[in-house]
């Protein structure tokens, strides 16, 4: 027994000297500034690369959907390390398939679509080598869908979206594989709905490119 009050007295000794010593440690991490990787200071990125999309270009049923290849391109102010403000021009390209016609409108005729899209972007995944995030744009699409059209035969003779100025939209996941603190390597999936004639196009889209970094975030 009273080795026990022993202790319990040296324990009640030693306490006093102990809380300040952890009451200081607790403040230093509580202060200790968030590290930012150099990868992620940067105020500017320029991205391009290699587009692809997959499209509907008509509502009817025996109009299938096609898959277009071409190019995109954007740049991103950054306001925190965290998200920026994106736009992205992209332009895709290939064929669609018709069925057969009075028309005379060929089987696999041309068609094209641009869009340019503006919106936030988020860098949820920061590692020195790895980042990960979404970005949410708005803006115009435009499909051209008659370049080898017959003159005077318009496409929704045969089930085909005219040619129209439309909402275009893109949400999806980007991510960013570091190759030094200024250039990186992209891959995008994105949602990518329009809404030509009467009816929405739930579209998917995605890229592969290139970014580079400059400029440096305001401390």
């Amino acid at each position: 027994m009273k080795s026990v009050v022993r202790a319990l007295s040296a324990a009640l000794f030693v306490i006093p000297f102990f809380l300040p010593v952890a009451g200081a440690h607790a403040q230093l991490t509580a202060v200790a500034p968030v590290v930012v990787p150099p990868q992620y200071n940067n105020r500017w990125e320029v991205y391009g690369g290699a587009q692809y999309a997959h499209f509907n270009p008509g509502p009817g049923r025996n109009i299938h959907a096609t898959n277009l290849l071409g190019w995109t391109g954007g740049a991103t102010v950054y306001f925190r390390p965290v998200w920026g403000l994106e736009a992205n021009a992209r332009g895709v390209y290939g064929t669609m398939s018709v069925p057969a016609n009075q028309y005379g409108v060929p089987a696999s005729p041309k068609m094209s679509e641009h869009l340019f899209l503006f919106g936030p972007t988020f860098r949820f995944i920061r590692t020195a080598s790895y980042a990960g995030g979404m970005h949410f744009l708005i803006g115009a699409a435009y499909g051209s869908f008659d370049k080898d059209f017959p003159q005077g035969v318009q496409p929704n003779l045969v089930g085909i979206y005219n040619n129209k100025l439309a909402i275009g939209a893109a949400i999806g996941w980007v991510s960013d594989f570091n190759i030094t603190d200024r250039l990186a390597v992209r891959a995008v999936a994105d949602f990518q709905p329009t809404h030509y004639g009467y009816t929405g196009q739930d579209e998917f889209a995605g890229s592969v490119g290139v970014v580079y970094k400059f400029g440096k975030l305001k401390k």
